[in-house]
């Protein structure tokens, strides 16, 4: 059963992530250009972060919206951080304040975690994201450093 904590503010329901939204937490991720095994990400997110949060938006019984909120712990500043690491909407509902309804609830959540600001980083082709970002108030801080790491299964 479907546990629905009501966050909502404008579109649809905002709740946590439950196991029977993994196909369409897989199809929304794919649009973002991740291509999903279910089973492993059955396993993702069925393991126990404290540090983690996913949300999805319903609308009419179907998922349409997917964020996944970090919640970190700088050692060197007083408050924590919230970071976005994956928002996408379904293309077909894009428009219609889901986003904007999945970052209220996911900035609620940092805020009631103790965290002064929140991050997110967006690829430089996704134009249309980058102007919902600036006119949900976040700001274009362009310098980022990123080195890929190789990672042996275990």
């Amino acid at each position: 059963m479907k546990e629905k904590q009501d966050a909502t503010r404008g579109a649809g329901l905002i709740r946590t992530v439950c196991g029977e939204d993994v196909e369409a937490v897989a199809r929304l991720l794919e649009q973002l250009g991740y291509e999903q095994e279910t089973r492993r990400l059955a396993a993702a997110l069925a393991e126990d972060e404290p540090d983690r949060r996913v949300l999805v938006a319903e609308e009419r019984d179907r998922v349409v919206g997917v964020l996944v909120l970090h919640l970190l712990r700088p050692l060197h500043l007083a408050s924590g951080w919230g970071l976005i690491s994956a928002l996408v909407v379904d293309e077909q509902a894009r428009g219609l304040g889901i986003g904007s309804a999945l970052l209220a609830a996911a900035e609620a959540l940092a805020r009631s975690a103790g965290c002064g600001q929140m991050e997110l980083s967006s690829s430089l082709h996704r134009e249309q994201a980058h102007h919902f970002y600036l006119g949900q108030g976040y700001l274009d801080k362009p310098r980022r450093f990123v080195k890929s790491l190789a990672v042996t299964a275990t």
